[in-house]
């Protein structure tokens, strides 16, 4: 390969978002790697070696010179191009930045290929001369996600991992890290393998009896098939199973706060969100539109939505904000109804808007089971009778009185929106979650598959469908890990990356 040819393969970029910072990082990765950086950098001292006869996992601290000035440089000739050492005479008006070079030399390197990382200051300025000289040498600016691509390709990570690497990247909680840190580790690649694995066991059993039906067709030989097959489905339908708790941890678990106007909601929010993001005024009907806050509640990304009152309105903007709140309840994980003694005129003979705003609830509710009572402004003195007569009146439902002058309530609030997520699913700690709707849809099929094939097994007239079936359902597994999948699927997947991973 000519050395434009390994520039041209040779790609960099910022793996530092925009911004100013005390140091950022640029990460070079490709066939030239080392003679751009040895064509870059000075060493510091000579404790230190120049950047192409560095070892890997070794760091160096020195400058970042642009050579370009230099007489003898010539941008289309790399022989010309300079290997600095600690003892090069550099002017200082040709240093750019005093920086930490890493090198990680292939094949033991993120990308499978020769990696520089340069550690400089932070400045956009900085960080963009670094960048700017770069590519005027010839390196390829990086695409997005590209360094990731190149680990998918180079296969130092199957397709499995390198979405994981996306997901840890934008775990916004604890519970969503973990589950990608999982999945990065392998586990969920390794569980489809082993799935995979005893599939292929089976078809090669099946092809025998297709191959020699004289000695191996009996309902003895197929119930043995079918044993088989059933564990690898019922494994199949787990990790299917998991993406109800496992979507909660990639789009968020929504909690939607519902009430009547000036009940406290904005209020309620702010409290669990630890600041004021909502407006609170004594005057009923502030809230025109849905105010949502991303939150950690235990690990769990938990995405809360303050609404408007629910009452009939004739204010368009406020008729507006009250169907967003309906729509909010649909779509709802979770719904705390608060209830504030105030607002419903506590010694009023008359609660039935009580029954009617609940009946509302539950309607537009696709979980029945999904609704937390909350009595709110609890350090009034009218809520001890309002808790009683919703006790008497409504008891199935479970109650939690909050205050946001005293804070009560508000433990058992997240421990109530904890145990719903938890009810999703098993929420043990170390389980393997699908957080893919790609990952499912993929699942989907191959469930189908199996079952299918498990029900040509029982009747033992279409066999080689049945083995045609369990093909199918491994090469939808082997689309998951990336180790059967088109290159559209690859430049699709890899296009949501961000720049410099």
């Amino acid at each position: 390969m000519s050395i434009q040819s390994q520039l041209s393969d040779t790609i960099a970029a910022s793996a530092t978002p925009p911004g100013t910072s005390g140091v950022a990082l640029i990460r070079l990765s490709g066939p030239a790697s080392s003679l751009v950086a040895a064509a870059i950098f000075k060493p510091a001292s000579g404790r230190f070696l120049p950047a192409n006869t560095m070892a890997g996992y070794t760091c160096a601290l020195g400058l970042i010179i642009d050579p370009r000035s230099q007489s003898e440089f010539a941008l289309q000739d790399a022989t010309t191009w300079p290997v600095w050492t600690a003892d090069s005479v550099v002017s200082p008006e040709n240093m750019l930045d005093q920086v930490v070079l890493t090198r990680f030399a292939a094949p033991h390197s993120f990308t499978g290929e020769d990696v520089y990382e340069i550690t400089c200051h932070g400045g956009q300025a900085v960080r963009q001369a670094i960048l700017d000289l770069l590519y005027h040498l010839g390196v390829q600016p990086a695409g997005p996600g590209e360094f990731t691509r190149r680990a998918f390709l180079n296969g130092k990570l199957d397709l499995a991992q390198a979405e994981a690497v996306m997901d840890l990247i934008a775990a916004s909680a604890d519970k969503r890290a973990q589950a990608a840190m999982r999945q990065l580790q392998g586990q969920l690649s390794n569980r489809l393998r082993e799935i995979r694995q005893d599939l292929y066991d089976l078809l090669a059993q099946l092809e025998l009896v297709l191959e020699y039906p004289e000695h191996e067709e009996s309902e003895k030989s197929r119930a043995g098939l079918l044993a088989r097959l059933e564990p690898a489905l019922d494994k199949v339908l787990a990790l299917d199973a998991s993406f109800r708790q496992g979507r909660l941890l990639s789009e968020g678990f929504t909690v939607v706060i519902v009430g009547r106007p000036n009940a406290g909601k904005s209020s309620l929010l702010n409290t669990l969100a630890g600041y004021d993001r909502a407006i609170v005024t004594p005057v009923a009907g502030t809230t025109r539109d849905t105010v949502e806050e991303l939150i950690d509640i235990g690990g769990v990304p938990v995405r809360l939505i303050d609404t408007a009152g629910l009452r009939e309105t004739q204010d368009l903007v406020e008729k507006i904000g009250v169907d967003r709140a309906r729509n909010a309840i649909v779509e709802a994980d979770l719904v705390l109804w608060l209830i504030s003694p105030d607002e419903d005129r506590f010694g009023h003979p008359d609660f039935t808007h009580l029954n009617e705003e609940l009946a509302e609830i539950r309607e537009l509710s696709a979980q029945t089971d999904a609704l937390q009572l909350i009595i709110g402004k609890e350090d009034l003195a009218a809520s001890v009778d309002l808790r009683i007569w919703l006790t008497n009146e409504l008891p199935q439902l479970p109650l939690i009185s909050f205050s946001a002058q005293t804070l009560e309530g508000l433990d058992a609030m997240r421990q109530a929106i904890l145990l719903r997520y938890q009810s999703t699913g098993s929420g043990q700690a170390d389980e393997v979650l699908i957080t893919s709707s790609r990952h499912k849809a993929c699942l989907d099929k191959t469930s189908r598959s199996l079952a299918l094939a498990a029900t040509e097994l029982q009747r033992g007239e279409m066999l080689d469908l049945a083995a045609a079936l369990l093909r199918d359902a491994m090469e939808n597994l082997a689309e998951i890990t990336g180790d059967l999948v088109t290159d559209t699927l690859v430049e699709t997947i890899f296009s949501r990356f961000c720049i410099g991973k």
